[in-house]
C-alpha cells in the first residue's frame, strides 16, 4: 500500500468524514515515520479486512492504547493478525496474538505531509 497526500482525502477529512491519527514511535518504519500524521476512515465491526492494509487498532490487552499496524492475516471469523513494519520495534501480533475485529477502528487512507 503506498500512502500519499490525496486532496479528495483531505476533503473528506475536513468535512468530519476521515479522523487524523498522530503516529509515535518506530513500528511502521519505514512506511510511516514518528511524528507523521495519517488519516484514517472509520470501519464498521462488519466491513472486510485484506492483507496489506495499514489499521488503527486498540491493544487488546491495554484497551486505551490505539496503535497502527498492518494486516498480514484476517481470518473467516474477523479477527486479524497485525504487524508492525518493523520488527525490532513495538508490540504485535507475535506478542499479543491474534487480534478480534471489534479492536479494529479505522483504515489509514493517506499521510498528511
Amino acid at each position: 500500500m503506498k500512502l500519499r497526500r490525496d486532496w479528495k482525502e483531505i476533503g473528506l477529512w475536513t468535512l468530519g468524514k476521515r479522523w487524523r491519527f498522530h503516529v509515535t514511535g518506530n513500528s511502521m518504519l519505514p512506511t510511516l515515520r514518528a511524528g507523521e500524521d495519517v488519516l484514517v476512515t472509520p470501519i464498521s465491526r462488519t466491513a472486510k479486512i485484506f492483507p496489506g492494509e495499514i489499521v488503527v487498532c486498540r491493544h487488546p490487552l491495554k484497551p486505551k492504547i490505539r496503535m497502527i499496524k498492518r494486516v498480514t492475516e484476517a481470518f473467516y471469523d474477523g479477527s486479524c493478525y497485525v504487524l508492525s513494519d518493523n520488527a525490532s520495534e513495538g508490540s504485535d501480533s507475535r506478542t499479543f496474538g491474534v487480534i478480534g475485529r471489534e479492536l479494529i477502528l479505522g483504515r489509514v487512507t493517506s499521510r498528511l505531509i
